[in-house]
């Protein structure tokens, strides 16, 4: 996660490592990386690597890699990602920077590898060719985005367009906006790669709730001042709609949520 449209302040980034890398972004990165391979020596890029979930479980899949570089504009991710470095023969280095300007050059990179970042950044082809622009020619990049909106965003989405603002509602589905198959494919070729392949990753994602945890979930969420400025009893409207609207997918206190993914691999042109 980085960039300017998504962005998480205060202790959100610790949050976010706790929370949801355990419940899907740990999940996706093993997805991810059973379908990607990296060869020893290679030199991979991390891009928009948040809290550094692809890197940690890179390593552990491949302990002979040449080096791995972790890439965030998010200061306090970055933090989290410290942190958090495994112990592992493999050089890792954390850096903060925007993927809309890497500060490499070019050839530095066998693969680029990013998980849920390009759909937050300002401009997704700025960020692809800046991706295929540290790559050696016939680099590998692998990255996935989200292929469509899970009910429990949707129903909050729709309930946030209704209580709060049509701009909450966006800022809530934001991380959605290259779910298109087409759309993405072209990007990709735009930016300079061939050899695309891409396959949908799904993962059934655990998760609260509740009308509490809904509201709790909400105040971590870079909405959260706008729906802080709404009275307290809509607030309470929102999580009892959105609990509502989950209630096919409910397993005991908790709702189970299938999140699906593209999974995009090609080769720099």
């Amino acid at each position: 996660m980085a960039e300017t449209r998504y962005q998480l302040e205060g202790n959100a980034p610790q949050l976010y490592e706790r929370e949801t890398v355990h419940t899907l972004g740990r999940p996706l990165a093993e997805l991810m990386l059973a379908h990607v391979a990296l060869h020893a020596g290679d030199r991979v890029l991390d891009a928009a690597c948040g809290t550094g979930i692809v890197t940690r479980v890179a390593v552990q899949r491949y302990g002979d890699l040449g080096h791995v570089v972790g890439v965030d504009l998010n200061a306090g991710m970055l933090e989290v990602a410290r942190a958090h470095t495994p112990a592992t023969r493999v050089p890792i280095e954390w850096r903060q920077s925007d993927v809309c300007a890497l500060p490499f050059p070019h050839g530095r990179f066998e693969v680029v590898l990013c998980q849920q970042g390009l759909q937050f950044v300002p401009d997704p082809l700025v960020a692809l060719r800046e991706m295929r622009g540290v790559l050696v020619p016939g680099g590998r990049l692998a990255f996935t985005v989200f292929s469509e909106i899970p009910a429990y965003y949707a129903a909050l989405a729709d309930a946030l367009a209704r209580h709060v603002s049509a701009d909450a509602a966006t800022s809530c589905l934001s991380r959605y906006t290259l779910r298109e198959a087409t759309t993405l494919q072209q990007l990709v070729e735009d930016a300079g790669f061939g050899a695309i392949e891409m396959r949908v990753l799904e993962v059934l994602r655990r998760m609260p709730a509740s009308p509490a945890s809904v509201v709790e979930a909400m105040a971590r969420a870079p909405y959260a001042r706008e729906v802080a400025a709404v009275e307290e009893a809509v607030r309470r409207a929102i999580g009892q709609e959105v609990s509502a609207a989950l209630r096919a997918h409910r397993d005991g206190d908790a709702v189970v949520i299938p999140h699906h993914s593209h999974l995009v691999q090609a080769q720099a042109a």
